[in-house]
């Protein structure tokens, strides 16, 4: 069973490339927007406080099942990025 605490971060690693992803599919039909460029700066730094967060976590206090979620969350999040 993936550790509750675990999976709650890891969706919402992944909700935040769903928005991040949506995001650059409207700053590309839209470069010219100095409004996106303010959103995109505020995205860096929440891509910065993922990494952090990610890089927290002990990896070898995590069950089979917590790797196994973060190995499946990640690959779903790189075939999204392949998207754009």
């Amino acid at each position: 069973m993936v550790t509750p605490s675990f999976k709650e971060m890891m969706d919402s690693y992944e909700a935040f490339f769903d928005e991040y992803i949506a995001f650059m599919k409207k700053y590309e039909a839209n470069p010219g927007d100095l409004e996106l460029l303010g959103e995109y700066a505020d995205y860096i730094s929440k891509y910065s406080d993922y990494l952090a967060k990610l890089s927290a976590v002990e990896q070898d206090d995590l069950s089979v099942a917590d790797l196994a979620y973060y190995t499946e969350v990640y690959a779903r999040i790189m075939k999204k990025v392949e998207g754009i």
